[in-house]
């Protein structure tokens, strides 16, 4: 339960129990400004304190939603390290389509496309795997094409719905991966991977800020990313299981992206019941919306606002820390 706090203007108390009889107000732009956070729908423009075992409830309701949502999206981005000849893949966990690529190289896929290149002209014969390296290389100047643009649609338009059906491309164009038949259109569709790839991990941190506060959200994050770890122990019994294939029309490698996609697109269609923001999480109550909402105060963040302000990029574009964790991420 939620008690207020009489502010010092004199105005009288709000009881926020009664709250809980207000209809859903998400993203109905003729009851509520887009201009203005989505916060204040539902509480008062000064704080409320807030009991403990109802701050907790919440909150424990908030982790069993979310948490097993994002392991497993992550679980799919990371599949497994993985080591083929003429390339090693055990620095850090790669994204699922990487490692699906190093696996898919295992089972015949740089034979089937000529992603190798014999020169007889050496003695011995060298072969060179330049053209596989590029196909590395295309999958993150996608991800670098897509993450500014899908972000912003991100933020622009209700979450779950805009990571549902970016997801959903995601798998499909994975699966077509099968149909692939050169690499150049191996380059155009690892290019198109990375672009729609890249939403996910914005959109898990944009979960994780919209639904805990700033010291609950460390711990948060490293829950998700944590899938790293179970992609890679789910992703060797896979690549085991398709090692035994022997038969069938296709590739041992064409098996791998199809199972993958259909993965892929399954959890897109779970990524629709994604609320845009914890005013209208339909797995909470009316009034425990309010204090999900209330108990994100403090951090004067807000919760969700789909308008994109100028005085908000001038004030990031001048702030010292993002220019050093912009050269940090580009160090790594």
């Amino acid at each position: 339960m939620a008690t207020s706090q009489t502010p010092k203007d004199g105005k009288a108390e709000v009881d926020l129990s009664e709250r809980r009889h207000q209809p859903d107000l998400e993203d109905n732009s003729s009851t509520q400004s887009l201009e203005k956070d989505a916060a204040a729908a539902i509480v008062p423009n000064y704080a409320v304190r807030l009991e403990k075992s109802a701050e907790r409830r919440v909150v424990r309701k908030i982790d069993l939603f979310f948490m097993p949502i994002m392991w497993i999206g992550y679980a799919l981005v990371y599949y497994d390290k993985v080591r083929s000849r003429g390339f090693t893949w055990i620095v850090q966990p790669l994204m699922l389509e990487q490692a699906i690529l190093g696996s898919a190289v295992l089972f015949g896929m740089t034979k089937d496309l000529d992603l190798s290149v014999v020169d007889h002209s050496t003695t011995p014969p060298t072969t060179s795997t330049e053209r596989l390296s590029w196909a590395t290389s295309m999958f993150y100047f996608g991800m670098l094409a897509g993450l500014y643009p899908l972000t912003f649609l991100l933020q622009r338009f209700n979450m779950g719905k805009m990571i549902g059906a970016v997801v959903i491309v995601w798998g499909l164009i994975a699966m077509l991966t099968a149909t692939v038949t050169s690499w150049q259109g191996l380059f155009v569709q690892r290019f198109f991977l990375g672009f729609v790839e890249s939403i996910m991990p914005t959109g898990f941190m944009c979960i994780v800020a919209s639904y805990y506060t700033q010291e609950e959200q460390a711990f948060r994050q490293s829950w998700w990313y944590s899938a790293t770890g179970g992609g890679t122990i789910i992703g060797g019994a896979l690549n085991y299981g398709f090692a035994r294939i022997s038969g069938g029309n296709l590739k041992r490698w064409q098996y791998i992206y199809l199972l993958a996609g259909a993965l892929t697109v399954l959890y897109g269609c779970v990524c629709f019941a994604i609320p845009n923001s914890a005013v209208s999480a339909w797995f909470l109550t009316p009034e425990e919306r309010v204090i999900a909402v209330e108990r994100l105060r403090k951090g004067q963040t807000g919760v969700r606002c789909q308008t994109l302000k100028s005085s908000q990029i001038r004030e990031a574009v001048l702030d010292i820390k993002i220019w050093m964790i912009a050269f940090m991420m580009a160090a790594a």
